[in-house]
């Protein structure tokens, strides 16, 4: 048989990912929070700076002071995304370490490279989607708690919605590449496992 009839053969729908992907978040829902809480704690910095920036541009609007973020503070924001992609990379290695045997299993019965690597790109999508969302939200509260009580919390109201509209989307954007790209090299490494070699691991 060819190689290009055992592909016609073999269907691997992103539906089958996206399937896949989260059932293996449910579960290893531990190791799925850990990625989920990097990204979500990631994006609350940057959401909790962001719409700190808005508030203070609207209350400066209202005709009170104007305020602002630091700049120092931008640089903890990088920082911190920085150590989120760290912590989501060494995370989605020890996964792909840990299903060396799944993986073989499935190369077995005919899963081609391509499958796994969409595998473990969808699970990672789902995990910066939810890590983005619960960021953004948190991040919200923050920034409304830590200026709430020096500038009003009234001054939420006179914030475009646009704006609000514009960092959540932002923020779906930015985790959901976050997360995905680092799990570009875990999940490049398990396609390219060889079926013997990732049967015969010893975790």
């Amino acid at each position: 048989m060819s190689g290009r009839e055992t592909e016609r053969r073999i269907r691997f729908t992103l539906g089958d990912a996206l399937r896949l992907g989260y059932e293996y978040i449910i579960r290893r829902k531990n190791r799925a929070i850990i990625n989920i809480a990097a990204i979500a704690l990631g994006i609350a910095f940057l959401s909790t700076l962001l719409m700190t920036d808005a508030l203070y541009r609207a209350y400066a609007l209202a005709g009170g002071d104007r305020l602002g973020v630091e700049t120092y503070q931008y640089w903890l924001m990088f920082v911190a995304l920085i150590v989120s992609v760290v912590g989501i990379t060494n995370a989605m290695l020890i996964a792909v370490y840990e299903r060396y045997r799944e993986i073989g299993t499935m190369k077995c019965i005919g899963a081609m490279d391509r499958h796994i690597l969409l595998l473990f790109l969808v699970e990672s999508f789902i995990q910066g989607v939810v890590g983005g969302a619960a960021g953004y939200i948190i991040g919200l509260g923050a920034a409304i708690l830590s200026t709430g009580f020096g500038i009003g919390f009234d001054v939420i109201l006179f914030v475009p919605v646009t704006d609000s509209l514009g960092l959540l989307a932002s923020s779906m954007v930015l985790s959901t590449i976050l997360s995905v790209g680092a799990t570009l090299y875990p999940a490049f490494r398990a396609a390219k496992l060889h079926p013997v070699e990732a049967l015969s691991y010893e975790l």
